[in-house]
């Protein structure tokens, strides 16, 4: 079955956000992805360390909360699904009318 789209954010969204965070996993976290879609777990770009990094740089760029009791291994496959995750969580946060940061390049 299909996920229901009504709620999904904007595939353009998921883009602008995937090339941010490839950037903070290059600048920040010297991390190359051979794409957007490579599991980065898989490949062993991701560790413990790199992972705790990563999700503390999300949260300062995009402003949202990452809780570790929700978060799935799935959301840190790749950079799509990270992208995917802090677009639910900017959209989330937005519902709860807290202060959503935009993307800044």
């Amino acid at each position: 079955m299909l996920p229901d789209r009504r709620n999904a954010p904007p595939d353009k969204e998921i883009e602008e956000l995937a090339g941010a965070i490839q950037e903070i996993l290059s600048e920040k976290l010297f991390v190359e992805a051979d794409s957007p879609a490579s599991d980065l777990l898989q490949a062993g770009l991701l560790d413990s360390l790199t992972l705790i990094q990563l999700l503390v740089h999300l949260e300062e760029r995009f402003a949202v909360k990452i809780s570790l009791d929700e978060l799935e291994i799935e959301d840190l496959r790749s950079v799509h699904s990270i992208a995917r995750m802090v677009a639910n969580l900017k959209h989330a946060g937005a519902e709860r009318n807290e202060t959503v940061v935009t993307v800044h390049s």
